[in-house]
């Protein structure tokens, strides 16, 4: 029986029957066990092992989901308590060669091939699926930086409002330069938070 082909459940309970063979009380030296005994200094047969150079495509992808729902978890959060470097110096240091790969033609190309690997449905489905649940969930946990962002574009955007509202609004001429200059100014508050 090959453990990777049975469900989690399955193969703890192939397990704990091993376990409990393993444990079962011996027969004596050169006797012949009884039942619910195992032979004396012998373990009960192994899951025998078969040499496999590349698992079956469904058997891979079930045992990284498997790994992921186990350990994931746990083990990004440990990775994010203890990252090997400072993860927004790293990412600033690391500018220079973002920014080559992002010119670099087959870095373009390689995105292009990808998005043609998907379709509408698909997108559908996991923007439903995935994305609606996370959507509020990741805004809420991002608040602190929210309101960072707020308040920055708030300043900003009241002083901007105060020189829109000082000029004058008694001409077409008049309103036009407004709506010109508010529009001049909204472009350059943009990309300042």
């Amino acid at each position: 029986m090959i453990m990777d082909n049975l469900s989690p459940e399955e193969r703890n309970v192939i397990l704990q029957m091993r376990s409990a063979q393993a444990a079962a009380p011996a027969a004596p030296p050169d006797a012949e066990p009884a039942p619910g005994q195992r032979r004396w200094g012998e373990f009960p047969p192994p899951n025998p092992p078969t040499v496999t150079r590349l698992i079956a495509a469904p058997d891979w992808v079930q045992k990284q989901l498997d790994t992921m729902s186990a350990v994931g978890q746990a083990h990004y959060s440990a990775g994010i308590a203890r990252p090997k470097r400072d993860p927004i110096q790293a990412a600033i240091a690391a500018q220079p060669a973002y920014e080559a790969k992002m010119r670099d033609a087959a870095v373009l190309k390689r995105r292009e091939t990808n998005l043609r690997k998907t379709n509408m449905n698909e997108w559908a489905l996991n923007s439903e699926t995935l994305g609606a649940n996370r959507l509020v969930e990741g805004v809420m946990a991002r608040r602190p930086k929210i309101e960072r962002a707020v308040a920055s574009l708030h300043s900003k955007l009241s002083g901007h409002l105060q020189r829109i509202d000082a000029l004058p609004a008694v001409t077409d001429a008049d309103r036009e330069r407004r709506m010109v200059e508010n529009l001049r100014g909204l472009r350059a508050l943009k990309g300042t938070i």
